[in-house]
């Protein structure tokens, strides 16, 4: 059991939907930087952040590859989402958790 209080966020009526065009992008820009390093699946969905602000959680897993990720790759990742995304009206910030395998090579 946690310490201190349970936060619980509620999303507005209606909120949560996710167009599909901006589905579609964000697996685009995903699966164009990083299936060489053992992308499997791009699941996009809107949650709600400790702060109460709606963001697109981007979930990516990979499967085990010889071929070392370049971080500067994964870092550069989320600005070009972003910059895409505002382009296409889209005002929730996208954050990308990235699932590798254990022992994955950078």
């Amino acid at each position: 059991m946690a310490d201190g209080p349970v936060r619980c966020y509620l999303l507005p009526m209606g909120a949560g939907k996710i167009r599909p065009d901006i589905e579609a992008a964000v697996r685009d820009i995903v699966e164009q930087d990083m299936r060489p390093f053992g992308l499997l699946s791009v699941t996009v969905k809107e949650i709600v952040d400790p702060d109460g602000d709606a963001v697109l959680m981007v979930d990516a897993r990979y499967a085990p590859v010889e071929l070392p990720t370049d971080p500067k790759i994964v870092a550069g990742l989320v600005t070009k989402l972003r910059d895409r995304l505002w382009g296409m009206g889209e005002g929730r910030v996208p954050r990308i958790r990235h699932h590798f395998f254990d022992g994955h090579k950078f």
